[in-house]
């Protein structure tokens, strides 16, 4: 019977041992969002009892990386906010990131971030921390847990044009001439914002009578356009051409694409002036 009462005790005294440790909580609030500096993600945390703590966190990771590793973002770049400042973080050390919250009656709102970097590259990202709480009057951690920090950053692309559409005018000294080229009278900018890898196609709409047939090529681009079309490919109808291939990210990179209108099998060119309606897409370019 007394070992009976001994053993009882002492499971007594260790669930009330395991119930004066902290267990805390952390979760998503809501999707990745992005921003031309960087992304964010709204996260709660709580706990499962009504405790008073400081909170500190501990990055165990050097970097947020993509998961094919393709990009690392320096621990320079990533805070954590609760609310009321950016907290800055740093490998393998804890930061405070709350002092003397109540937590289990109430949720703590904060954002974990990524400041001042730039688009970051379409993909799912992982940095692992350890948090602590720490009891706010005894200074004595009540608990250690871990946190994997995901962003899911989706793809997003944007094009836009500079110019207007572009004009071929076929003159009536034109029209006589066999094999006659005639080229637009602007070249339009087409600009492409990505945070994939991309590529920009062009595609037929022709409507209306058409003066013959139309080639296209780029004939000027910025820097980080990495594959332009720089021979002269004719449009066909219901046909894609692909026009240029850039990496991401891809912040306002532009193409200048020239058109030009020969006439069929050797017929002579009908005057007028010709707008076409040639229509741009923008892709992820999944390198098939």
């Amino acid at each position: 019977m007394k070992k009976l009462l001994v053993t009882t005790l002492l499971i007594l005294a260790g669930s009330f041992l395991s119930k004066a440790d902290a267990m805390i909580v952390v979760d998503y609030l809501g999707p990745t969002a992005s921003y031309p500096t960087g992304v964010e993600r709204n996260l709660i945390i709580n706990s499962d009892d009504n405790g008073e703590y400081d909170i500190a966190i501990r990055p165990l990771d050097d970097a947020l990386t993509r998961t094919d590793g393709g990009v690392r973002i320096p621990l320079e770049y990533v805070y954590f906010n609760n609310t009321h400042e950016d907290i800055y973080m740093r490998y393998q050390e804890f930061s405070t990131l709350f002092n003397r919250v109540t937590m289990g009656g109430m949720t703590q709102s904060m954002v974990a971030k990524v400041r001042n970097y730039g688009v970051v590259p379409a993909g799912v990202y992982n940095l692992n921390f350890e948090i602590q709480a720490i009891d706010s009057d005894a200074q004595v951690v009540k608990s250690t847990s871990h946190f994997n920090l995901q962003f899911v950053v989706p793809v997003e692309q944007k094009i836009g044009f500079h110019s207007q559409r572009p004009k071929i005018n076929v003159d009536v000294k034109d029209a006589f001439a066999k094999n006659k080229k005639i080229s637009s009278e602007n070249s339009p900018q087409v600009f492409v914002n990505s945070n994939a890898d991309w590529v920009l196609v062009l595609r037929n709409d022709f409507s209306g009578e058409q003066p013959g047939d139309y080639y296209v090529r780029t004939v000027g681009s910025s820097a980080n356009v990495r594959e332009r079309l720089q021979e002269r490919t004719r449009i066909e109808e219901g046909k894609e051409i692909v026009i240029a291939k850039g990496k991401a990210p891809a912040n306002n990179e532009y193409v200048s694409v020239e058109y030009s209108v020969e006439g069929r099998n050797g017929e002579i060119l009908k005057p007028g002036n010709y707008a076409n309606n040639m229509r741009y897409i923008l892709r992820e370019d999944r390198g098939q």
